[in-house]
């Protein structure tokens, strides 16, 4: 298997722009070669990526950056809030700009980039006559609006692209209204049977009425083949609490191997006893982040809502390390064992000089959705670049 160095890659591709200052393109260089670059290309090249598409990988993400089941190899993702020098300013309170040039430029680059779905939820949450339309009085603190995130593909030309949007909460309009509003405005909200079930779920149900929604996630494709992903949060963290979401209150059938294995990866990653109360809350934690995130996929491929549950493990575990041993552990039992030495190698590339055997930080999400009989996974990285370990 090959491998690159980023520096290479890097200075391999001509630069967007020739005309930035000396001092912008000294930081830049820094940034790419010794922190953002390299933690990409360790993911690549421990989850077994081709060199062709390290590079593809690692090119597209040079060229953003400067101008402004079973033993399936796992798949690389990560997601960014481009900020320019104007962002929470009055030109551009939102943080929205940026992302708007970059949408432009990417659909410019590939054919297979579809924004139309982009455009109405873009219009339908921040457009003139939106509920969250920024005035003095909406928005008292910085806050993000759209990310991007990107898949890395094993194939060359098909890294795919996701938004996600964070609607302004008003008085008379909450998030959750916003979502609903934008999502049956839409000229195919007849195609989506799964919406309304859970609407019912978050109305009606014991459980569904503690949890918030917050964000919307689509796929920048044709709408028809979209996932609608609305994410939502609940102050409550007891795993009894998480298995009923996760059947949308019993709702769905036939899933009890796949509630044993979260279970059990509930357990290892949260270093907590496989004998435990299930009832039980996880420890109290002050954080706006705090509790239990799910999404729900509602898209048109959906008959009944998609669950994954984001098991809070930045602030619920006890350290990185531990996280990590729980995770392999989990997968060595369930035959999937083959990439976890590789991913112990990610987690400590990705470390402050401190370490992973004190305190989390390297992790923020362990997710887990139902599939085929058991557990689709995924881990969620934080590089802590700003961490003031890294530069100690």
């Amino acid at each position: 298997m090959g491998q690159l160095n980023a520096s290479t890659v890097s200075w391999d591709v001509p630069p967007r722009t020739q005309d930035r200052q000396s001092q912008h393109d000294i930081s830049d260089k820094y940034w790419w070669s010794k922190e953002i670059g390299s933690h990409l290309m360790l993911l690549l090249t421990k989850a077994g990526y081709a060199l062709d598409a390290q590079v593809e990988a690692l090119t597209f993400l040079y060229h953003i950056l400067e101008w402004g089941d079973g033993n399936k190899p796992p798949e690389v993702r990560y997601s960014i809030e481009a900020i320019p020098p104007v962002a929470n300013t009055a030109s551009d309170p939102l943080n929205q700009a940026a992302t708007y040039a970059l949408l432009s430029q990417l659909q410019a680059m590939s054919p297979n980039i579809d924004l139309s779905l982009f455009h109405h939820f873009a219009a339908s949450f921040f457009g003139p006559r939106s509920p969250g339309k920024f005035t003095s009085t909406t928005v008292t603190r910085q806050q993000s609006s759209l990310f991007l995130a990107f898949e890395m593909s094993r194939h060359i030309g098909e890294i795919s692209t996701k938004c996600y949007f964070v609607p302004v909460p008003t008085v008379s309009n909450t998030v959750a209204e916003q979502i609903s509003s934008a999502i049956k405005s839409s000229s195919y909200h007849s195609h989506l049977p799964a919406i309304t079930e859970l609407e019912q779920f978050l109305l009606h149900d014991r459980d569904g009425q503690t949890i918030i929604p917050i964000m919307l996630g689509i796929d920048c494709v044709d709408p028809s083949k979209s996932r609608l992903k609305i994410y939502a949060r609940s102050t409550k963290t007891s795993f009894e609490f998480v298995r009923r979401v996760m059947s949308l209150g019993g709702r769905r059938q036939g899933i009890e191997e796949e509630e044993k294995q979260l279970k059990d990866l509930w357990c290892r990653v949260l270093g907590l006893p496989e004998v435990m109360n299930m009832e039980e809350e996880l420890h109290f934690c002050d954080h706006p982040t705090a509790g239990t995130l799910f999404y729900f996929d509602v898209g048109p491929k959906e008959v009944a809502p998609d669950v994954k549950v984001y098991i809070p493990v930045r602030h619920y575990s006890e350290s990185d390390r531990k996280i990590t041993d729980g995770l392999a552990s989990f997968m060595k039992k369930y035959g999937r064992g083959s990439f976890v030495d590789g991913y112990k190698e990610v987690v400590e590339g990705l470390a402050t000089k401190k370490g992973i055997d004190e305190g989390t930080g390297v992790h923020t999400y362990v997710t887990a959705a139902y599939q085929n009989g058991g557990l689709a996974v995924t881990s969620y990285f934080n590089p802590q670049l700003h961490h003031r370990a890294r530069w100690a």
